[in-house]
């Protein structure tokens, strides 16, 4: 048989029940299964459903091996990990329905695309459903599109390196430089003050009670290298960050805000400058 032809042909069995009980029961399930192949992949099929044991046994490695990796990519979202963890659930039958929602999907080194999917699913469960925890799996999911983001797109200035090159003392007069945004950096509301959970991410007690207070939270990757960072942003400066998605002046961000001076516009923008997500004409390695 075609090697490439076996293989495409087995990727279908392991994520198509259906398949699987056809091959696992030596043929002997809904032969209606097989009409949807053509000749070349029932072969295939009809071989691996000679040696059912050994086929069974292979299927079910291939799963709970997708349940070990779902539980293991939750490292890279502690917040969410935490609430699996701490909510009394079984959380092997947790991943393995998540395993099977997400239709036996091997993600392989696509570590944050299944990490995406984990805590989408997690926001779909009841047990999830309230509104501080759902505040927590959106943070998750954003820090999760960022890091997507930064995988298919380069990063010429990280945000700490942006922070030491930008510094007020090399550029004194800013207020006819234009300004624009991080791709490291995003900007996440929530409705409520969730600041002792993103402090003590794997030990904070979701059972906490948080007082309804909305919240925006600048989410960023300082180098290439590290650990995602957390700061609180002001309803003022989180708008500004987000007018700053492409280049624009201080005396542009106090128009389309209104009710602000230039100056004043000036002041929060160097405030997020300081923190290395926005960055202004002449900053960095070349200037």
């Amino acid at each position: 048989m075609e090697a490439r032809l076996v293989w495409d042909t087995w990727r279908r069995i392991l994520t198509d029940d259906r398949l699987v009980d056809w091959v696992t029961h030596a043929g002997s399930a809904d032969t209606a299964v097989v009409a949807g192949l053509d000749a070349a992949e029932a072969a295939v099929l009809a071989d691996y459903a000679r040696t059912p044991q050994a086929t069974d046994t292979n299927i079910g490695m291939y799963r709970r091996g997708l349940v070990r990796n779902a539980l293991a990519v939750l490292s890279g979202v502690p917040l969410s990990q935490r609430l699996l963890y701490t909510s009394g659930l079984d959380v092997d039958a947790v991943a393995a329905d998540f395993v099977l929602a997400n239709g036996y999907a091997d993600d392989g080194p696509n570590f944050w695309r299944l990490a995406g999917a984990f805590v989408a699913y997690l926001g779909t469960r009841p047990e999830f459903a309230a509104p501080a925890q759902q505040d927590v799996l959106a943070l998750d999911r954003a820090l999760v599109a960022l890091a997507q983001r930064l995988g298919a797109t380069p990063v010429e200035l990280w945000p700490d390196t942006a922070a030491e090159d930008g510094r007020d003392a090399d550029h004194p007069d800013r207020s006819s430089s234009r300004f624009v945004s991080s791709p490291a950096a995003i900007v996440v509301p929530s409705r409520h003050d969730l600041t002792p959970w993103i402090e003590n991410p794997h030990g904070y007690d979701p059972a906490e009670a948080l007082a309804p207070s909305p919240r925006h939270w600048l989410v960023y990757f300082p180098a290439a290298e590290s650990e995602p960072a957390y700061a609180e942003l002001s309803e003022r400066a989180a708008s500004i960050f987000g007018l700053l998605a492409t280049p624009t002046t201080a005396a542009d961000v106090a128009r389309a805000l209104g009710g602000l001076s230039a100056t004043d516009a000036l002041k929060a923008i160097k405030g997020l400058a300081g923190l290395g997500v926005v960055v202004g004409e002449g900053d960095g390695p070349n200037a």
